[in-house]
């Protein structure tokens, strides 16, 4: 019963991770598109702010982003969404 709980109790901390981490990755996909679906470094902290993510979460959030293809990592070091909406753009 014991290894019932804790697996049970593992697998409901690590949904919640990843649960957070999608909110995180939405929360940075909405920021980069307001602020014309590409963040520099020029831009990094104001986009940083309007998702209100930490410097790690962001961090996390752009490497999934990359990883699912989300986003393109440019020659001059900025990141460029390649969303439905900035695609249109």
């Amino acid at each position: 019963m014991r290894k019932n709980i804790a697996g049970i109790a593992l697998a409901l901390v690590a949904t919640a991770a990843l649960a957070g981490s999608q909110e995180n990755v939405d929360a940075l996909v909405v920021a980069i598109e307001n602020a014309g679906c590409v963040m520099t470094n020029e831009n990094r902290a104001s986009i940083l702010a309007a998702s209100r993510l930490t410097e790690e979460e962001a961090f996390d959030a752009e490497q999934t982003l990359y990883a699912e293809g989300l986003a393109v990592l440019e020659p001059n070091g900025s990141m460029s969404l390649q969303t439905g909406t900035c695609s249109a753009s």
